[in-house]
């Protein structure tokens, strides 16, 4: 039997690139779309017998139309061609409110041969062309569906990271008495965060505070054949063990915390072994998603720093139908004579998109580029935070390097209080 294994698509995202005037189209969008038609060409053409997406299709919970639209155009292309396909609930497919309909509840309206919608825990039977697939799913569970506020006095953040894991396995062994062993192969699809996971950079800042973090151990049990995941958009997999544990990653990159990883899917092959149990192995295919490229430019020591920059852009294919972000260092001295209007224009010609295009000289604060480390405590602490809290502590923090801007803190914390009165 053999499967195809996506997840994290976040369509409706708008964070780098521009509207096509004429289809109203943004081009992130048309970026990931193209990835998922590259995934439902290579599903036609591996002949799988079933596609698991393992949740986020859309990056709000309540998506535009036009993401919706081309989502289950490609999702009912799937079902014309007779390939079974479940979708799992990830946390930007719930709804804001309890009680509300997600976006991806219109599968279990419209009732498309062959699609599967699971939004609670359970375990559903997924009839391929070469027999059953069973798989035990385990969608995005909020903080509150496993620990309540009364639970949680008394505890620190260990205690109750202790507890959510302890219940994620409570609702898997109640999962798996409910499926009866039989002879089909039983897979795994969960929204979760494997402990020892590393994350891209755009999903890391809120999981830490309000989701169980999962020892890889719960998931390894004998009726596993293989363990898709979602949730964790940096493709890895934990398989020095079986069952392999994958990550698919995000299909599409999302920001430049994904700059240098490869995106894709997965592609299983499910075979039975001789003593009669079902093994995978498998495969990630890269999707053509559009480059993300950070150029660094020093022309602190040329006579003509906005020549010096085209020429070493010139020499850079890297950039071609990429998203760029561009910092140019230079001298203060030198700042009036980059021609900033000038090298946009070149670059508009060749990228698909400018993130930024920036001066950097000698005395102005240098923005890391690598992700921030912070422990539970203090993501839980900042959580609790206002906005102008965030604000007034991002400031102090910038001034330990810039004295003047230390000097401006409460002008700035002024104004962001009258945009927040507007």
């Amino acid at each position: 039997m053999r499967l195809l294994h996506f997840s994290d698509l976040h369509l409706g995202a708008e964070i780098h690139g521009r509207k096509d005037p004429e289809t109203g189209m943004h081009t992130q969008l048309k970026d990931f779309l193209r990835c998922m038609d590259f995934m439902v060409e290579t599903a036609l053409e591996r002949d799988v017998d079933a596609v698991l997406f393992t949740g986020d299709a859309y990056h709000f919970r309540r998506p535009d139309p036009l993401p919706q639209r081309e989502f289950i155009k490609r999702i009912k292309t799937l079902s014309d061609r007779g390939i079974a396909v479940l979708l799992l609930a990830g946390n930007h497919d719930l709804p804001p409110g309890y009680g509300e309909a997600s976006a991806l509840d219109i599968f279990s309206v419209l009732s498309i041969p062959g699609v599967t919608f699971v939004r609670r825990p359970d375990v559903v039977s997924l009839p391929t062309r070469r027999g059953e697939l069973r798989v035990v799913c385990l969608p995005y569970l909020p903080r509150r569906t496993l620990v309540s506020v009364d639970e949680e006095r008394g505890l620190d953040e260990d205690g109750i990271q202790r507890l959510m894991g302890m219940r994620v396995q409570e609702w898997l062994e109640a999962l798996l008495r409910k499926s009866a062993p039989n002879d089909a192969p039983t897979i795994f699809a969960g929204h979760i965060w494997i402990q020892g996971a590393e994350f891209s950079g755009s999903e890391r800042v809120l999981s830490s505070v309000f989701e169980p973090i999962i020892p890889p151990g719960v998931l390894r049990h004998q009726r596993f054949a293989y363990v898709s995941l979602g949730h964790i958009h940096r493709h890895q997999a934990f398989d020095e063990f079986k069952p392999h544990i994958v990550y698919a990653g995000s299909l599409g990159r999302l920001d430049f915390g994904e700059e240098k990883q490869p995106k894709g899917f997965v592609v299983v092959e499910l075979e039975r072994t001789q003593k009669g149990n079902w093994e995978a192995i498998w495969e990630f295919v890269q999707a053509p998603t559009r480059p993300f490229v950070t150029v660094k430019l020093d022309v602190r020591d040329s006579n003509n720093p906005t020549q010096a920059a085209i020429d070493a852009l010139n020499q850079n294919r890297q950039i071609d139908g990429a998203v760029v972000r561009i910092q140019i260092f230079v001298k203060e001295a030198q700042r009036e004579q980059v021609n900033l209007g000038r090298l946009r224009e070149l670059l508009e010609k060749r990228v698909d998109h400018i993130s930024t295009l920036e001066l950097r000289s000698e005395g102005m604060t240098q923005v890391s580029d690598e992700p921030v480390s912070r422990s539970l405590g203090e993501f839980e602490q900042i959580l609790h935070q206002s906005p102008i809290e965030w604000l007034a502590s991002w400031i102090d923090e910038l001034a330990k390097k810039e004295k003047q801007l230390g000097q401006r803190k409460s002008r700035l914390i002024e104004l962001a209080q009258k945009l927040m009165e507007m």
